[in-house]
């Protein structure tokens, strides 16, 4: 079987980059995934031309991202340990060939080791990735003077005092010791305030009511723009189509996480036609159905609606050949059912 990786993670990478004033060509696809190789070849072209350090930046930026279901799947955990949970969860629902192993976990440090197949484990560029990621995560998450180090023998410290200090080792990238002095309440991004641009505008008129049959032609009369315009303004979001498809995947993934509502209630709440049209969508930028992302996210302790489709999942098999890196901004709502509490 071919292998692939999330077409989503390397573009978010390719924008960390040029953020740091790197600018790199990603490899394209037509859809959520592009081959496993490709995605290997691109980073490792990066760290050969600049380093390690950009990746591990790159990756520390890649939580702020606000529509990103998986990333609020992981900053909805409650502490470093359940970070590194559902980072595990996570891997398993997208066959990921890497993994990340807790070594050893006590109270204010945790010590983790990316892993892989004897014959072709994670290479320093994607160790990096990785780290950045859950560096950026930890505090998010609730810990407090997050110190991190890489690297066998006397660790590397890469990041303290809130910021990157150094590049991982080129040996021993994978090996990771994480320590901090307490934990307090998760602290989740915001996203940035409605502006007058016609992206952010779209952005809040349709997710204020995304239940609603929305057209281009109707969305371009409430925001009193000719359509023809407000469809060049919209090209560099994904378009009218793509820009909603995302709210709407946002939305719900919102919902699985932090309400009972049953999947057929979110999936009407929050536009799509009807149950395949829900899972067909979802699944196509979440690579998982809407009962599995919400089986293997939703924390503990919500009074779960009855739904044959969850149980259904809990035998389920991730949606063929596919990897997720696709943190829901906002709840949706509908007349029929009031939105769920954002707080967790």
């Amino acid at each position: 079987m071919d292998e692939f990786a999330s077409a989503r993670l390397v573009a978010l990478v390719q924008r960390a980059l040029a953020d740091e004033g790197i600018q790199v060509i990603a490899p394209r696809s037509g859809g959520a995934l592009l081959p496993l190789e490709a995605k290997r070849r691109f980073l490792r072209d990066v760290a050969r031309d600049h380093g390690l350090l950009p990746l591990l930046r790159a990756g520390s930026l890649i939580p702020a991202n606000p529509s990103d279901p998986a990333v609020s799947a992981l900053l909805s955990a409650a502490g470093p340990e359940d970070l590194f949970a559902r980072w595990q969860r996570l891997e398993r629902f997208t066959h990921s060939r890497h993994r990340v192993v807790v070594r050893e976990s006590g109270t204010g440090h945790l010590v983790a080791e990316h892993l892989g197949p004897p014959s072709e484990p994670p290479e320093p560029a994607e160790d990096a990735l990785v780290l950045g990621v859950l560096t950026a995560l930890l505090p998010l998450t609730g810990a407090r003077d997050v110190t991190v180090g890489a690297g066998h023998g006397e660790p590397l410290t890469v990041f303290a005092d809130g910021a990157v200090t150094a590049a991982p080792p080129g040996h021993g990238s994978g090996l990771w010791r994480f320590t901090w002095s307490g934990t307090a309440p998760p602290v989740h991004p915001r996203t940035a305030e409605s502006g007058t641009d016609a992206v952010a505008r779209t952005r809040e008129l349709l997710g204020a009511d995304l239940a609603r049959r929305w057209t281009l032609p109707g969305l371009a009369a409430e925001l009193g723009l000719p359509a023809r315009s407000l469809q060049r303004r919209l090209a560099g979001a994904g378009g009218f189509s793509g820009l909603l498809g995302d709210l709407r995947t946002e939305a719900a993934a919102a919902l699985l996480l932090r309400s009972a509502h049953s999947i057929g209630v979110i999936g009407f709440a929050c536009g799509y036609a009807d149950q395949p049209h829900f899972t067909r969508h979802f699944g196509l930028r979440t690579a998982m159905t809407p009962a599995a992302y919400r089986l293997a996210f939703q924390r503990p302790g919500l009074d779960k609606a009855p739904d044959t489709d969850e149980r259904a999942a809990r035998t389920h098999k991730p949606l063929e050949r596919r990897s997720t890196w696709n943190s829901p901004a906002q709840q949706c709502s509908s007349p029929a059912e009031p939105a769920a509490s954002a707080g967790r």
